[in-house]
């Protein structure tokens, strides 16, 4: 045993480069692989541990056609062994919020009537400002969501239009409403005072809407429950219901993308890192060759010779997971911070906790470390000792080595066109072969990373060119009227909608539907039902820029386009008869489209106004907001301040691309940090690899360097020869990294995303962008190569008199 350890720690000590450098590829693997289970499990745990809290709720009816008697509805509830239901708190639909004078785009606000607390169900937590029953009249509470994204302070006034009057309320607190405070989420719920709501909203045209949620001890029995449900209604039920996934997918979605390829590239730099550690234990035994030969012919067995160096490799692993692991607890807790900064109250629930799976993990690779040095090193036991003590070699091996000069002599005459410094780095090439192929593989893998990690925060910072390939639409601009005493759909048709300068529009609402599930599919799914948001459009929805990947939109009062997801659930193809539950009227709609969506995870349809007025035929008198396009070459803008200067506070209105951002500016806040950490580990993995497969190679021709300077090149001249050389592999690597990076990497999106409802994830290409990214893998390539060469400053041409 003494022997084995004698042996270990002489690699150990007199290799301190080669081994430091690969101990900091094992922590960086250890750091990416235990920084995405930290991520996933912590993302589960805060959310899940914050639902319990606050008694979240697994289902949220909302009762607004009057369908069903929202009393009756909730009594049923209430009365269930094994359910909580809320009470039934009614309120109102707003889209118009102002803040310090500016008003905040794209919100869908419930204007609740607060009842008493405490709340049996989605209890609030109240982060800013003192916890009461109710709020007092004159003030509101307002969801983290909307707090933070628009840096609302409690004490600041907020501002709501109807279609009657702007009222002032004032911030009494800031709370967490777990079901309406997600990120990328546009909708909340303002608490009202109910003499405040009674004021402004009961006087209101139309009638109040209800909403009650649900809570199951046991979530899975929730079908048994809804059977018994529809029996006591006599009916499926027909309003709209927002299931747990679809509460929590938000929380989740940013999360589970930056996990997933955390672990992909995790699993990739584990695998360099294996190349590597094989690639630099067969270097260590040629190297050795005569030692271990030497060593073997006094009596120590191939058994202690393996030991040795698997002892090595498996300590410097162990050695350095323990780092890597302990750096996964900051990265992590950044990333959970960030993500789920809306269920943030100041509590340590929100800071990552070490889990069991971080240790296995660590221990995984140690393990995987141990059995690859296992398997690389069993090379040494070959080695004949008189063969290793003659040739320093192999016998088979010198014989090949003593043939390659020859072969040498004459590429080098076809390559005497070429500078020196390139010959020679060339030269170095071509005599590596492994590991020049490790270099382009290394190049290839930093170079494909780095340009997906562009393209993809690229993409979704400039998402608004994509929009409509996410479910939305791409119109310049949206219009809403928010007083319809002053302007009605009517004069802004005459006024605005017949200006020369509009090249189309479209008028738009929504309803809630229902589908019947088949009885087969039913079982499988465990719902009888399910529960949609329909795009209500009077116009052509092609016009506006709504896409679908496959077929076309609805174009009258027969056809219906859906999301992928229902596609995908109920078997459904273009073409195909679906039935479907409007306002509780069933229809038989043909389906002429089939597209993907984020909103929703894609559980949503797209019909013609004419669907809705068979049952409704007042229902245009609620499609207040209508998408505009105007001609090329006109100012949005200049467009949008006339609109507001003619009309003031009657309309509201914001540029496509301000909606955009307001959804999905924080996407990209919690995505760059670690997309950009991840990039940056890759280029360090280059620069430490190229640097250690250098050092190799300088040792191995330290002779041929000697010969170089007898011959009165300087040590600069070959410094910048090897580096040549690495500069021609490298960037072959990266050539062939930008079309993995563009074509191979993004599949891995459409598998994450497939579930949240897009299957084909738009990216936009950048040209400049893409090509600033492939040099960095070849600059870290040839720093790696210059800095390992320095040793070449310290041969002296009296090595030739040694050998």
């Amino acid at each position: 045993m003494y022997a084995i350890w004698k042996l270990c720690w002489s690699n150990l000590k007199n290799k301190k480069v080669q081994n430091s450098f690969m101990a900091i590829i094992i922590m960086l693997s250890a750091l990416l692989l235990s920084t995405a289970i930290l991520v996933i499990n912590n993302t589960n745990r805060v959310y899940e541990n914050m639902h319990a809290k606050v008694h979240g709720a697994h289902q949220i009816l909302r009762l607004e056609n009057g369908i069903h008697d929202p009393n009756q509805v909730q009594q049923w509830w209430a009365g269930q062994q094994g359910v909580t239901a809320s009470e039934v708190m009614r309120y109102r639909y707003l889209s118009s919020m102002s803040h310090a004078g500016e008003e905040i785009p794209n919100v869908d606000l419930f204007m609740m009537d607060t009842p008493k607390g405490p709340f049996p169900v989605d209890k609030l937590l109240f982060v800013q400002g003192g916890e009461t029953q109710a709020p007092k009249p004159g003030t509101a509470w307002i969801p983290t969501s909307l707090a933070y994204s628009n840096d609302i302070q409690v004490g600041d006034p907020i501002e709501f239009k109807t279609d009657k009057e702007t009222f002032r309320l004032q911030v009494a607190a800031v709370v967490v409403d777990i079901s309406y405070c997600s990120p990328f989420a546009t909708s909340g719920r303002i608490w009202m005072n109910g003499q405040d709501y009674n004021t402004h909203m009961a006087s209101l045209q139309g009638s109040d809407m209800y909403m009650t949620g649900l809570r199951f001890d046991d979530y899975s029995q929730n079908r048994a429950y809804w059977e018994s449900f529809e029996k006591f209604l006599g009916t499926p039920y027909l309003e709209s219901v927002k299931d747990f996934e679809s509460i929590s997918s938000y929380y989740m979605i940013a999360n589970q993308v930056i996990s997933f390829i955390m672990v992909f590239l995790a699993v990739v730099m584990i695998s360099v890192a294996l190349y590597t550690l094989g690639f630099t234990i067969s270097d260590a035994i040629l190297s050795s060759y005569k030692t271990i030969g030497i060593i073997k012919s006094v009596g120590l067995s191939s058994r202690k010779v393996v030991a040795a160096y698997v002892t090595q490799y498996t300590l410097l692993a162990f050695v350095s997971v323990i780092p890597g692991i302990l750096l996964s607890y900051i990265f992590s807790n950044q990333i959970v911070s960030s993500s789920m900064a809306y269920l943030n109250t100041g509590t340590a629930d929100m800071n990552v906790q070490f889990s069991a799976i971080a240790i296995w993990v660590g221990a995984a690779v140690v393990a995987v470390i141990f059995l690859s040095a296992l398997l690389f090193s069993y090379k040494a036991r070959g080695i004949e000792p008189a063969q290793a003590i003659r040739y320093g070699m192999s016998e088979k091996d010198s014989s090949k080595q003593s043939g390659r000069g020859s072969n040498w002599k004459k590429k080098l005459l076809k390559l005497g066109s070429l500078p020196t410094e390139m010959i020679i780095g060339l030269r170095g090439v071509t005599k590596n072969i492994r590991g020049s192929a490790l270099i382009i593989l290394i190049t290839a893998l930093s170079t494909s990373v780095l340009v997906f990690g562009f393209l993809f925060v690229y993409s979704i910072s400039s998402i608004h060119g994509t929009i409509a390939k996410w479910g939305y639409d791409s119109a310049d601009l949206s219009v809403r009227i928010d007083n319809p005493a002053k302007l009605t759909y009517e004069q802004l048709h005459e006024e605005v909608l017949s200006d020369q300068r509009v090249k189309n529009y479209s008028r738009y609402g929504d309803a809630n539907a229902v589908l019947p599930i088949d009885k087969d599919l039913a079982a499988e799914m465990e719902q009888d039902t399910m529960g949609i948001l329909l795009t209500v459009a009077e116009g052509n929805y092609d016009e506006i820029g709504y896409e679908n990947v496959k077929g076309r939109n609805p174009m009258n009062g027969q056809e219906i386009s859906i999301g992928v997801n229902i596609a995908r659930s109920l078997n459904v193809d273009v073409g195909d008869p679906l039935d479907i539950y409007i306002e509780g009227e069933k229809h038989t709609l043909t389906v002429t489209g089939i597209y993907q969506a984020i909103a929703n995870m894609s559980y949503t349809g797209r019909i013609t106004a004419d669907v809705v007025r068979k049952i409704n035929p007042d229902y245009g008198a609620v499609m207040n907001t209508t998408f505009i396009n105007l001609q090329d070459g006109v100012s949005i803008d200049q467009f949008v301040s006339e609109l507001h200067h003619k009309y003031g506070s009657a309309i509201w209105t914001a540029s496509q691309a301000t909606l955009v951002d307001e959804v999905f500016s924080q996407a990209v806040t919690i995505l760059i940090l670690p997309m950009s950490v991840m990039a940056l580990l890759f280029i360090v993995i280059t620069f430490v690899i190229i640097y250690s497969i250098c050092r190799i190679n300088m040792k191995k021709e330290s002779r041929t360097y000697g010969i170089y300077k007898s011959i009165g090149m300087t040590s600069r001249q070959i410094r910048m020869a090897v580096t040549a050389g690495i500069l021609v592999v490298s960037a072959i690597g990266a050539l062939v990294g930008v079309p993995l990076g563009l074509i191979g990497l993004p599949p891995l999106l459409n598998f994450i995303l497939a579930d949240y409802g897009i299957v084909e994830v738009p990216l936009i290409l950048n040209g400049g962008g893409i090509a600033a990214m492939i040099p960095l893998s070849i600059v870290a390539a040839c720093l790696g190569s210059w800095f390992a060469s320095r040793s070449v400053q310290t041969t002296s041409p009296r090595i030739l008199t040694v050998e």
